[in-house]
């Protein structure tokens, strides 16, 4: 594959988050052939199929779903094929851990009948920040969001006076204006 990277939709624990890929072969792929993604096994997805959308169906609806340990996703390429340099977009949602995880490496590879395979290859990351967490873009990063300082100060400890408090917050999560916090 010429291109092979993957990206997420968000880095909050335990949540639905959309993974996309992309990819475009050096090669033309054949119908019935497989397209293997894996490395994802940082997920709590449970099922064993998930479902899949993909640019002009060219990789299904669905696809062959193995989490635990090698967190596996295999799709079928549909009639027609996959051409050479053809760029296509996939997409599916897993669910991320509900505890910190750092983004692990994921690899993609095809088995092509008749004509072999495209070996396994490490699929590149964006590396860039999502809602404030480093790497948040990175496929199954994930933080649980917290605030990571949090104070509460008086002013006066005087009874019968105004007082004035003064509280601090830092998030390790950015949030989204309109967003509520509750004292």
């Amino acid at each position: 594959f010429t291109t092979k990277s993957i990206q997420q939709s968000t880095p909050i624990s335990g949540v639905s988050n959309t993974v996309s890929v992309t990819l475009a072969p050096n090669l033309d792929i054949s119908a019935s052939a497989t397209v293997t993604i894996s490395g994802l096994a940082d997920s709590q997805t449970a099922t064993s199929t998930l479902s899949v959308v993909s640019t002009s169906n060219i990789l299904g609806d669905s696809g062959v779903w193995a989490g635990g340990s090698t967190g596996s996703l295999v799709l079928t390429v549909a009639t027609g094929g996959l051409a050479k340099d053809q760029t296509c977009v996939v997409t599916f949602v897993l669910t991320n851990k509900a505890t910190e995880n750092t983004s692990p490496t994921v690899n993609v590879a095809a088995a092509i009948q008749d004509t072999g395979a495209i070996v396994l290859a490490t699929m590149s990351k964006p590396g860039t920040a999502l809602y404030g967490v480093v790497n948040g873009a990175d496929p199954l990063t994930v933080v649980v969001p917290e605030f990571t300082t949090k104070s509460i100060q008086q002013s006066t400890p005087i009874s019968g006076v105004s007082n004035t408090l003064t509280v601090t917050l830092t998030a390790n999560y950015a949030l989204a204006i309109g967003s509520n916090v509750t004292i």
